[in-house]
Parts: C-alpha cells; structure tokens; sequence
C-alpha cells in the first residue's frame, strides 16, 4: 500500500498541472463513476485543490464536487503530456483529468467517489484520521492523546493505525522504530512521551524526504543507499552486525523488521 509520502508527492504534482485549472476533458469509468455523473459534474470545472490527508487524496472543484482518492495496494496516479503513450493499459484508466497539455490518469483506483465537498469533508473517513504525519502544524498534544489512548497496542501496531496518526506505513513504521532505538514489540503504555515524539520526528523527516527524491530510502552509505531494517531479514544490522529479524505483527499481521539489539 502506498505509504504518506507517495500521496504527498502525487498531490503535489497533480497540483503543478491542473492546480487552478479548468477542466477541459473528463473520462470516467466504473459503474460507481458513471452512476455519480462524474463526467457531467467534472467536466468544465476549475480545479480549486488538491491535498494529501494521511493516504487519501483529495481533488476538490468550484463546481462543488471533490474527488476522493485512496490506492490501496494497486492504484497508482500518473501524469502524461498531450499524446504522450501511457505507460499502462488504457483500459486500466478509471478517470482522466484533462487541462491544457495534461492528463492526471487514475488507474486501477479501488477508491475512488466523486461527492460534494461538503459531505466528503464531513466524511468520517477523514474526521476520523489521525494528525498527518506529513503536514507542517503537525499537533504532537493530539498524536500524544490518542498513543495514549491505546497504551495496550505494540508500537509497532499504533503507529500504522491511521485513526491514531495518519500516513506511516509499514516501510516507515520498520524504518522509524529502528532509527529511534525503538523495540516495536513495546506496549505504547510503556514508552515515555520523549519515546514516542521521536519516533513521530524521525517518521516527519525521513518521509518528508520521500516526498522531495520519490524514494523511501533511509540510509545514504557508506555503501549503495537503502534502508536500515525494512526488507532486510537476515542480512546484518548496519549499526552491530546481528541478522535483522521479521515478524508479523499486528491485527492486519504487516511484517515488522527489526534488530533485536539496537532495538532493545
């Protein structure tokens, strides 16, 4: 599943396109799509915003209509110029946005609803989300209130539940505990404050760079760049040599990377 990072870079860049824009081709396919009118209801519109909220994308209109977007494991958001060759099927393509000499194309997207803005605002799938980790007013008071809300989660847990804090997923979740010395297996009611702030910290600064180079690398060398723990069962530990470690973890069990001595 994408993680906040590629949601914040793929808002980013459809804003740099249609940001501002009217609207002047709209293709729409799926029941769903079509039984919403989105064709009718886009078409003609200017494009008023488009923001991340954790890992949902939202495109919203002066017409009053709002694209709700959310990838799952499949969709993906690409950008082409006029004629340029897609580099996916066009079949695949659920909704085309269409300004000047560009198309936003959304393929494979299992979410996607178009709404009034007002009653996507007031959806609770976005009420109910937690602070993103990505945004600049980031409210450490609130991401400390609701840790502590689930102070019986491993913290390996708490920090994918999106209600909690919104937009690490499962390569930053393994990334941060790592780069914090933090054990994911520790209950939240166990960590201190300080504990949880830094992984909050160190999630903010190492996603942010995802945002800027579209990589979720977290180690820069010595040696070819990658990350420290995700991925890397049984290769040594970059900091003590011991074998990195891998273990499902959690209700949705997402595999948890870790080493079992810097971590502990």
């Amino acid at each position: 599943m994408p993680e906040g990072h590629t949601i914040h870079r793929a808002a980013r860049r459809i804003r740099s396109v249609i940001g501002g824009k009217r609207l002047d081709r709209v293709s729409a396919r799926g029941a769903h799509l079509v039984e919403a009118k989105a064709e009718q209801r886009l078409r003609g519109a200017t494009v008023t915003e488009v923001e991340a909220r954790g890992k949902h994308l939202l495109i919203h209109t002066d017409a009053g209509w709002s694209i709700h977007s959310h990838l799952r494991m499949d969709g993906v958001w690409h950008l082409y110029r006029a004629g340029e060759r897609w580099r996916k099927r066009r079949e695949r393509a659920w909704l085309v946005l269409g300004s000047g000499g560009w198309d936003a194309v959304n393929f494979d997207g299992p979410i996607l609803r178009i709404l009034p803005t007002e009653e996507l605002l007031r959806d609770r799938v976005l009420t109910d989300l937690g602070p993103d980790i990505l945004v600049e007013s980031f409210d450490d008071s609130e991401y400390l209130r609701r840790m502590r809300a689930h102070r019986t989660r491993e913290i390996g847990d708490a920090v994918l539940q999106q209600r909690i804090v919104a937009g690490i997923g499962n390569i930053y979740k393994s990334e941060s505990l790592f780069m914090g010395r933090i054990d994911p297996w520790r209950m939240v009611g166990d960590l201190a404050d300080d504990e949880l702030l830094r992984v909050r910290e160190i999630a903010t600064r190492i996603m942010g760079d995802g945002v800027l180079d579209a990589r979720a690398i977290t180690f820069h060398g010595p040696g070819v760049p990658g990350r420290w723990a995700y991925d890397r069962f049984n290769q040594p530990c970059r900091v003590c040599g011991t074998a990195i470690q891998r273990r499902k973890q959690g209700e949705d069990q997402r595999s948890t990377y870790w080493c079992a001595v810097c971590q502990t």
